[in-house]
């Protein structure tokens, strides 16, 4: 009898946890659809919760605030982006070509996806600016890490150049980004040119040899 009890509790606990999970994707999805159509700045947390068909209680046991499901929805997005990613990054066979590919992919996909573009883009109004800032406080140490790898390997393989402030480097390759991504010139640069572009100011900078001139 007392096996039977556990093996109930236990079964509860799963459903709990999928139930919770599942209710946590509906909440995601809803806020994205809020975000997308009135914008974040005149989107609520009532909004979420009447899109997502759930009372404001709900709401409220999964996210404490509209910053959290903000974070939340950066970091989903962004976990979409990685694996999206990863084909690109199984091909690449030196650090420099995963320094590049993660450039190219942040450039590329900024513009339609928000949290991307909180890593890259300034802000332009005191609504922007706080979604960005919480873009980015949610998704640095995930950007820094993917830059990481690869500078690490270059530095081990004396490639990386010596005066390069590494704590400034991330900083740096993002203002790049900047530069030559659809965010500052929607349309200007053709895929060619920007791997091009990307690629002459980030690894002549980064690295001790000319081999990319």
């Amino acid at each position: 009898m007392a096996s039977v009890q556990v093996e109930l509790r236990v079964n509860c606990c799963v459903m709990g946890v999928h139930e919770n999970k599942d209710m946590r994707e509906r909440l995601l999805l809803a806020a994205e659809s809020c975000f997308e159509f009135k914008g974040i700045g005149h989107t609520s947390m009532l909004d979420i919760a009447e899109a997502a068909g759930v009372s404001r209680t709900t709401l409220y046991k999964q996210f404490s605030s509209i910053e959290d499901v903000l974070k939340a929805t950066f970091v989903r997005e962004f976990d979409r982006f990685e694996q999206r990613l990863q084909p690109r990054l199984r091909k690449c066979r030196t650090p420099e070509e995963v320094l590049i590919e993660v450039a190219m992919g942040i450039a590329e996909n900024a513009p339609s996806n928000s949290g991307i573009g909180s890593l890259v883009a300034g802000p332009r109004n005191k609504t922007e600016e706080m979604a960005l800032k919480t873009g980015r406080s949610a998704l640095n140490e995930r950007i820094t890490g993917m830059f990481r790898v690869p500078l690490d390997e270059l530095e081990a393989a004396g490639r990386l150049r010596s005066d390069v402030d590494r704590k400034l480097i991330i900083e740096w390759i993002r203002a790049q980004i900047h530069t030559f991504s659809e965010i500052r010139f929607p349309g200007l640069f053709s895929q060619g040119l920007r791997r091009k572009l990307i690629t002459k100011f980030m690894l002549y900078s980064l690295l001790n040899n000319k081999e990319h001139e």
